[in-house]
């Protein structure tokens, strides 16, 4: 867990980190900040996980590392989860409702278009079905609701 007076977020290409980079940080600094129920995620969260936004021709590693997080333009290696997509997409993904034991909520609107994008390919999570909990936890940590 990360000191109250040291930043969550580090973005390891400083001036030059990626606009989206910024942008997922941010958001999660600030998810994080927010709701103490994604704090007790966010510390107890230790992964690599690459975000590639197939639009935009831009990606992100999110390194987490049990209270601090590490940005990073680019795929970095020893991911656990990687996920593929278009820009509205991931943003569908922010917008995932969490419901009781902190489980996705795949029966709205949001959910039901993620589960449409997997279905069709529009959306890819390599390491998925291996990493779960992970994922579920990430999903936590990322989803502002």
């Amino acid at each position: 867990m990360a000191p109250k007076d040291e930043p969550l977020v580090e973005y390891t290409d400083g001036d030059d980190a990626s606009a989206f980079g910024l942008m997922l940080g941010g958001l999660i600094e600030a998810n994080v900040t927010s709701r103490p129920e994604k704090r007790g995620d966010f510390d107890g969260l230790r992964a690599r996980v690459g975000i590639e936004v197939t639009d935009i021709d831009e990606s992100v590693t999110l390194d987490f590392r049990s209270g601090k997080l590490k940005v990073s333009n680019g795929l970095k290696r020893d991911r656990k989860i990687t996920i593929r997509t278009d820009a509205d997409t991931v943003m569908m993904l922010s917008n995932l409702a969490i419901g009781p034991f902190g489980m996705p909520i795949y029966v709205d609107g949001v959910g039901r278009g993620i589960v449409a994008k997997l279905l069709t390919g529009g959306l890819k999570i390599d390491g998925m079905l291996t990493n779960i909990l992970t994922l579920n936890q990430v999903t936590r940590v990322f989803s502002v609701r």
